[in-house]
């Protein structure tokens, strides 16, 4: 079991503040570092001030957690050729950027990555909004028309806006058009890229994004391939991407499992006194509430880890709880 520090990642809007709440930090502050990635070996793309090495997680001793997981690959991953997971902490002080994430078939043929970005988000605390599908009758021509005109409002107006509380558990297809409203603080697990187009030139407090973070080097005409353009009413988009937790026993949640993806799952667990639980695979433990011990590592509020393939039991004492997440096997 590996313990991981803080790994704040630089985006194009503000927020954060829930994040330095959650991990003990002394004055909470809104800024450009909205983003937590948790055991992460993904790089960040932010083409207007890269940084090398920007997202890829650390260990308290300073080894990257990738080079760890490439040096003992069957212990860390088991017959894994490379760890599938991006799981991440989000908190937006402001609207995100209206964007899509492509599919696995698509990521494949035109980003040559095995993975796309389906992801899910996990709400932390009550507030907030998100928009999520297309309604009924949105075609490629005139969403591109949009993005031309930049016409934001209209935007929004073609997807569907949700409220959100605090353990909502919303599933994002690749290709499902959505944004993150202001004021959410979110768990995300997510496919390990950072693929994306976005259609607004003009984040809503005024940044402006390069180009290629736009269309992510597939050019302005591809881009709008990668959204799908499968219209839904309101209800419709509800019933499939809202997903409903299934209680394994008074300890164990299912959060998300294989009747709605074949890429990861999430669970959350609620530890009183001392408990064990088996585990299926490799994953990552993030707590998100009290403290106590996972095998034998001392755990508190932001605390994450990294669980090895060859490590698939977690003795836990204390009260608190965690979620984790894991790979599903191939």
């Amino acid at each position: 079991m590996y313990k991981l520090t803080s790994t704040r990642v630089r985006r194009a809007y503000y927020g954060g503040e829930n994040i330095d709440t959650l991990t003990g930090i002394d004055e909470p502050s809104v800024s450009r570092y909205p983003e937590d990635w948790l055991c992460s070996v993904t790089e960040a793309f932010n083409p207007d001030m890269v940084v090398k090495g920007e997202g890829l997680s650390r260990t308290e001793d300073g080894r990257y957690l990738k080079d760890i997981i490439e040096a003992n690959k069957e212990d860390m991953i088991g017959k894994e050729t490379e760890m599938r997971l991006l799981f991440k902490l989000l908190d937006s002080a402001e609207r995100l950027a209206i964007q899509g994430h492509p599919t696995v078939s698509f990521a494949k043929e035109y980003f040559h990555s095995n993975y796309g970005k389906t992801e899910c988000w996990y709400i932390l605390r009550d507030g907030g909004c998100v928009y999520l599908g297309f309604k009924k009758g949105i075609t490629k021509e005139y969403w591109k028309q949009l993005f031309e005109d930049q016409n934001i409002e209209a935007m929004l107006e073609c997807l569907h806006r949700f409220e959100v509380s605090r353990g909502d558990m919303i599933f994002v297809a690749g290709g499902v058009p959505h944004a993150i409203g202001e004021d959410c603080f979110m768990a995300e697990l997510q496919e390990p890229t950072d693929l994306m187009v976005i259609t607004e030139r003009v984040t809503p407090s005024g940044i402006q994004l390069a180009e290629s973070k736009l269309h992510c080097g597939l050019g302005f005409e591809r881009m709008f391939d990668c959204f799908q353009y499968e219209g839904m009413e309101r209800e419709e988009v509800k019933e499939r991407f809202f997903l409903r937790p299934k209680q394994i026993n008074k300890n164990r949640t299912l959060l998300v499992g294989n009747e709605t993806t074949d890429i990861f799952r999430l669970e959350e667990f609620s530890i009183e006194n001392e408990q064990s639980f088996a585990v299926d695979n490799y994953g990552i433990v993030l707590v998100t509430e009290g403290n106590g011990s996972i095998n034998g590592h001392t755990v508190q509020s932001g605390s994450r880890f990294f669980i090895p393939f060859s490590e698939r039991e977690l003795i836990c004492e204390g009260k608190m709880k965690f979620l984790f997440c894991s790979a599903t096997e191939q």
